[in-house]
């Protein structure tokens, strides 16, 4: 089953973030139901990976991090085709993403080490942008997001199913943070 953990977005963050939507040129938006923030990208695992890492993700005592937006980017100059609205990084999101982690990898899942960049992904794109739309897209990149932050109080384990019209995900668990 192909999963993740991630931080729901509250509704005034959502409406703020549809609307950046809005301003970006290139790709197809994220729909609405699926704006998150990911914590921990499990990928395919078993079930009983899952159960464990739910009792793991149960009896933890998880901080809840403000979560604070900064500015629109993209990876890699756009290698990827994905535009996301930057979340700022700080000790508290850093401590509880290590702490999901650490508890998937105990777990059993196999995570990637690597650094984590704290963001919400608002378009997808299967090419890089072109011409005008690049340059577009350049000049949007870089500027403020204007999303109200908020404290996370929750923190949810996903199943993500694709389908050809994309990913539907399903929340599995609810983790109460603070």
């Amino acid at each position: 089953m192909r999963a993740f953990v991630a931080l729901p977005i509250e509704e005034e963050a959502i409406a703020a973030l549809i609307a950046a939507q809005g301003v970006l040129p290139f790709g197809r938006p994220v729909p609405e139901e699926n704006l998150h923030l990911t914590l921990a990208y499990l990928g395919e695992v078993s079930e009983r990976v899952l159960e464990t890492l739910h009792d793991l993700l149960s009896s933890a005592r998880l901080p809840a991090p403000e979560i604070i937006f900064g500015q629109l980017g993209t990876f890699a100059e756009m290698e990827r085709g994905l535009v996301f609205a930057e979340v700022k990084q700080n000790d508290t999101l850093s401590a509880l993403q290590g702490k999901v982690a650490q508890a998937a990898r105990q777990a059993g899942a196999d995570l990637p080490r690597r650094r984590f960049r704290p963001h919400v992904t608002l378009m997808r794109a299967n090419r890089q942008p072109r011409g005008p739309e690049r340059d577009r897209l350049a000049r949007a990149l870089g500027e403020p997001c204007n999303v109200p932050g908020f404290t996370a109080r929750r923190m949810s384990l996903y199943q993500s199913t694709l389908t050809p019209h994309g990913a539907v995900h399903e929340v599995m668990a609810d983790y109460s943070l603070g």
